[in-house]
């Protein structure tokens, strides 16, 4: 099994998450990963931690997704750090570059390929202002479509309780990349915030003919139902396996984040055929990596 979305951060994060967002002027990050109202579900693992939980979870890579930082200074400081991981087990760790596409974005996207990455993302276009920048992330977008390299966007449930420092992801933003950019593999994090349902529309659906979805933090988001529901919509072959770890994705059930608890629920209880488990769980993010 491939893990398509996982995150990795600094050990001293773990120490004082305050202290580091403030030092690297992340507020955004912060809010999420320290909330005030209620305990975080943001847990952290050491690379060497990884491993082993990847090992019980009988995963045999996992790609680290850079975050989507609101500084350039912090994308490039995030990479640094993913490639120490993929240094240290250049067979078990994969990633996607943290870019800010607003200030240089070629740049960033050169060095990044320079040191090993295989796409972009995480990225979020309202918290890393797209409407404001639109043509430095069009030449980021263009020059990922011309090197075959895969961007992961966040995406926000456009109807759900808002939790705090909810910041929506409107459809349209996404629609605009892909009419400009119609060979742009993208995955779209977290189910798409409902857009596979719109895949339905016969306008729409040549336009989302290369956007993949991922099931990271599903458990917080849909009951298991989901798989099916959306293989009706999209089928297998778009669907790709990420857990978000190392976020607590069943804070009733983990005290410290794991892989195994989602996997044995989606092996348990999801239904999925053979061929589904394979394409969902690897084939479908190796043929998009080329693997």
């Amino acid at each position: 099994m491939i893990d398509a979305h996982t995150h990795c951060f600094p050990p001293e994060i773990s120490d004082n998450a305050v202290q580091w967002a403030n030092t690297y002027n992340e507020p955004h990050w912060l809010s999420l990963v320290d909330p005030k109202d209620k305990q975080s579900l943001q847990g952290w693992a050491t690379k060497e931690a990884m491993i082993q939980t990847m090992d019980s979870a009988h995963v045999s890579q996992s790609i680290q997704l850079g975050w989507y930082w609101e500084h350039k200074a912090t994308c490039l400081k995030q990479n640094e750090l993913m490639k120490e991981w993929m240094d240290f087990a250049p067979m078990r760790y994969l990633a996607f570059a943290s870019i800010y596409p607003n200030e240089d974005p070629i740049h960033q996207l050169d060095l990044a390929r320079s040191m090993g990455f295989k796409g972009v993302g995480e990225l979020h276009p309202t918290i890393q202002n797209y409407e404001e920048n639109k043509t430095h992330w069009f030449a980021m977008a263009e020059w990922c479509e011309a090197n075959k390299w895969p961007i992961n966007f966040h995406v926000s449930e456009g109807l759900n309780v808002k939790y705090p420092n909810f910041t929506p992801t409107p459809f349209d933003i996404y629609l605009d990349i892909t009419k400009a950019f119609p060979n742009l593999k993208i995955i779209l994090s977290h189910w798409g915030g409902g857009i596979p349902f719109f895949e339905l529309n016969p306008r729409l659906k040549p336009l989302l003919k290369n956007v993949y979805y991922d099931t990271a933090a599903s458990p917080l988001l849909y009951d298991i139902t989901v798989f099916r529901n959306v293989i009706n919509l999209v089928g297998s072959e778009k669907i790709i396996f990420g857990s978000d770890y190392p976020l607590r994705v069943y804070p009733k059930k983990q005290t410290t984040p794991d892989m195994q608890t989602f996997i044995d629920d989606i092996q348990s209880n999801a239904g999925l055929s053979k061929k589904e488990s394979d394409q969902i769980f690897k084939q479908n993010i190796e043929n998009l990596l080329n693997l």
